[in-house]
């Protein structure tokens, strides 16, 4: 009998000890399931976090300008003269060559005018007269030339009396270049001398003689 009830008493407490144990495991388990659960729901967040990290490029500023045209003309070493955008409203600049009160021996004047490009459009440039000097008589017993003063002069206005306009002449820069760029000048000397029978024309006295030459600027 005793050896019987010590056998079931083991037989109880191993059962006891076996249920113990499943519920030990069965804690560890739901743990380990929490756990990973967990985990999984971390990297769940941090990867719909990695979403909200964005990089852009930009390609702003397409922008159209429309250069400008400019230059300056200035006579001798006297005031620059700005030039204006309407070639129908010119800048009025200083006279270039003027002579009062001339006599039988007047030898003949000159002045000198520089353009330089001021704009920021590459250019080329026209000098003209586009109207008939105006006056007397004295006009026919006067002539104008141009030269191009600067590098190798060159005769840009043959010696011609005063009595007619000037088709446009193209003007080269200092370097002898047709297209002026940005800051690009040269210097034109006018000359008047008497011409025909100045000295010995008597109809000439009393008379006047006017002409205006105009810079003409273009885009290249």
């Amino acid at each position: 009998m005793h050896l019987n009830y010590l056998d079931d008493y083991i037989r109880r407490q191993n059962e006891v000890t076996r249920v113990m144990d499943e519920k030990k495991n069965r804690r560890s388990l739901r743990m380990v399931l929490v756990l990973g659960a967990a985990v999984a729901g971390t990297a769940l967040v941090g990867f719909g976090g990695l979403a909200a990290w964005q990089a852009y490029t930009q390609n702003a500023g397409n922008n159209f300008a429309v250069g400008t045209l400019s230059h300056t003309n200035q006579v001798g070493l006297g005031t620059v003269c700005a030039s204006t955008i309407s070639a129908s409203a010119p800048g009025a600049c200083s006279v270039i060559v003027s002579g009062a009160a001339l006599t039988s021996d007047f030898a003949g004047t000159s002045g000198t005018v520089t353009i330089t490009n001021t704009g920021s459009l590459s250019s080329t440039f026209a000098m003209s007269m586009p109207a008939a000097p105006t006056g007397g008589a004295l006009c026919a017993d006067l002539a104008l030339t141009v030269t191009d003063g600067e590098g190798t002069p060159a005769t840009v206005y043959s010696q011609t009396d005063l009595t007619q306009t000037m088709g446009p002449t193209a003007l080269d820069n200092s370097n002898g270049v047709a297209t002026w760029a940005h800051g690009d000048h040269d210097t034109f000397t006018f000359a008047i001398a008497p011409y025909n029978n100045f000295a010995n024309d008597d109809s000439v006295l009393g008379s006047t003689c006017g002409f205006t030459i105009l810079f003409t600027q273009a885009s290249a």
